[in-house]
């Protein structure tokens, strides 16, 4: 258990969604990719403890909150934490708007190295609202959706007719159900588990060999490992859910490791920060102005209208941003027999017995 962390600097506060934790409880954690023991020092405004792994270029919790307590986080958290409005209106928006996320970087990516998105089975792990899964389907594919979120999977499967497996995925249950992935996605996923490699593995398992799985997430390649240069990233003042941050070596690390090849690397992007430093407005209780913008939303040719301007005034160009990593891993062709042993994995990681880490840290 973590007792002192007075020496470790406290980044100030930016997001205003600091999750309350039961900071006299936190449990030390090691390195999730590689269980490797690093010691803190960065302090998140939510007052969890930051740590670096040199061997996997990774920034990461090191502080771990009761689990329960993360698992709450997750219960109505597209109706508190992050409102939606995940009504039929909204859905009837989304399927009705052929040219929904057209300029999308994760589907034009994988469509141009599929061939096209024309027939090809697509599983979203973490679906969220499922937005990414109808313009998908828009073009062609046939999509399929994962969350641990109840209301998103009841919105996802009722409102727009997509498949939903809930819960953490269970490849081997997913895969009786619904069959092998061409294509799997995880967008802004891979930094929220408290066993990443848990989800990474499941994802390879559902895919097809020689199937692509896309990641979005967080760039925490923008953070050097010297905490004082680390310290001036934003990523470690907003969306105070997440638990590691992956960086492009990371990703290259994790495709050495899994037998992956890597078939495109890039950055992408900046952070959302308009009114992060406002609670997010309660859904119940619009505001005049709110319920005029909802009212338009209902015209495709009012949401046009938006989005054109919205992109007019998009400055400077979010190509030329480094707040996300945008990675696609191609599965090595082999028996779809060979499927991924976590335990095994997570043992051949580990670079020292558990014996060894414990007596080198008890020092």
């Amino acid at each position: 258990m973590i007792t002192d962390t007075t020496a470790i600097p406290l980044l100030p506060p930016l997001d205003a969604r600091i999750p309350k934790w039961s900071l006299q409880k936190l449990e030390f954690r090691r390195c999730p990719l590689c269980r490797g023991g690093n010691s803190p020092s960065l302090m998140r405004p939510d007052r969890l403890p930051v740590a670096f792994c040199g061997d996997c270029q990774l920034w990461y919790i090191a502080g771990i909150p009761p689990l329960d307590e993360i698992e709450k986080l997750y219960q109505g958290y597209w109706f508190s934490f992050r409102p939606k409005e995940l009504s039929k209106a909204y859905a009837n928006r989304l399927t009705s708007d052929t040219g929904l996320l057209k300029d999308d970087i994760r589907l034009n990516r994988l469509s141009a190295l599929a061939g096209g998105l024309k027939a090809k089975r697509l599983l979203e792990i973490g679906c969220g609202c499922g937005e990414l899964l109808v313009a998908a389907r828009h073009r062609g594919a046939s999509v399929f959706g994962n969350d641990i979120s109840q209301e998103a999977c009841s919105f996802v499967k009722d409102r727009l007719g997509i498949p939903v497996f809930q819960g953490p995925l269970s490849d081997s249950g997913f895969r009786e159900e619904f069959g092998l992935m061409d294509m799997v996605v995880m967008s802004d996923l891979i930094e929220h588990p408290v066993e990443p490699l848990d989800t990474f593995a499941a994802a390879l398992n559902v895919l097809k060999p020689g199937g692509l799985l896309l990641i979005l997430t967080p760039n925490g390649g923008a953070a050097p490992e010297d905490p004082q240069m680390a310290s001036q990233w934003v990523g470690f003042r907003v969306d105070l859910e997440h638990l590691q941050y992956f960086s492009s070596a990371t990703v290259s690390v994790l495709a050495d490791r899994h037998d992956c090849l890597i078939e495109h690397l890039e950055t992408v992007g900046y952070p959302g920060l308009k009114g992060i430093d406002r609670a997010p407005a309660d859904t119940n209780h619009r505001s005049w102005r709110t319920a005029i913008k909802a009212s338009l939303r209902k015209s495709l040719m009012a949401r046009r209208l938006i989005h054109a301007v919205r992109a007019a005034r998009r400055h400077p160009d979010p190509r030329c941003g480094t707040y996300h990593l945008v990675t696609v891993l191609r599965k090595r062709r082999a028996s779809q027999r060979q499927l991924v042993d976590i335990g095994a994995l997570q043992k051949a990681l580990r670079p020292q017995s558990e014996h060894q880490w414990t007596a080198e840290n008890e020092r």
